[in-house]
């Protein structure tokens, strides 16, 4: 029979133990010993998502359940810009929302991090958005009109097809009583009927534009196209 090491059995209980006190750290402190200090990770918010507006954008995220978070950060232009949040909830199944503003038309890297009462700062939760603005506005077109015509006091318009991040457009005409009138067509309309509408006088038409589907805000071409018969 082979006999066991005393030194050996020793080195091996010592490892268990090691380890066994390693599992019962606590996962939300996120604690390192660093130069004989204690560094702290506030627990981080999950889910993060951005959208895009006239030179702004709205986050939302669930907010980190650690009880010690007491705001959160977000930061761009590489920690050069930064706008604070208080933290309104600790409960992961809401969202916490808002919109930053003063963000000029441009693609950003943002970073999200919670912070807790003493300062400590979680890790980040990049993401990158692009905002909108002027420039994307001046290269855009009201929707193509294919044919128009008047049926009696009623106003025809067959449309092209339109784009895909295209919202709607308002027709702006007078009616049969000389009245200011507008009327809005939805982005799959193929045709649209106008009633009780006075020939003669001008229609226009301008069209509204999402840039992507989650934008916060709508963009309109410069200026409306005026129909001519």
């Amino acid at each position: 029979m082979k006999t066991l090491n005393p030194y050996t059995l020793l080195a091996a209980g010592c490892a268990m133990l090691l380890a066994l006190g390693a599992c019962d750290r606590e996962p939300t402190d996120y604690r390192e010993f660093l130069g004989g200090k204690e560094s702290v990770y506030p627990g981080k918010p999950n889910n993060l998502k951005a959208s895009p507006g006239r030179d702004r954008v709205e986050f939302s995220w669930n907010p980190s359940a650690d009880p010690s978070v007491k705001r959160y950060r977000i930061t761009w232009n590489n920690g050069r810009n930064a706008a604070m949040v208080d933290a309104s909830t600790h409960d992961p199944a809401e969202f916490i929302k808002v919109v930053v503003p003063a963000v000029n038309e441009d693609r950003y890297e943002f970073a999200l991090y919670a912070l807790d009462a003493a300062g400590n700062i979680s890790v980040p939760s990049p993401i990158s958005v692009r905002t909108y603005g002027a420039r994307y506005e001046s290269g855009l077109n009201n929707r193509g009109v294919l044919s128009k015509w008047f049926e009696s006091e009623t106003l025809v318009i067959q449309w092209a097809t339109a784009d895909t991040v295209h919202t709607g457009s308002r027709i702006a005409y007078t009616d049969v009583n000389g009245q200011k009138k507008t009327y809005d067509v939805l982005p799959d309309a193929l045709e649209t009927r106008v009633p009780n509408c006075k020939a003669g006088e001008a229609v226009s038409v301008l069209s509204g534009y999402k840039p992507v589907t989650l934008a916060i805000d709508t963009f309109y071409a410069l200026k409306p196209d005026t129909l001519k018969f």
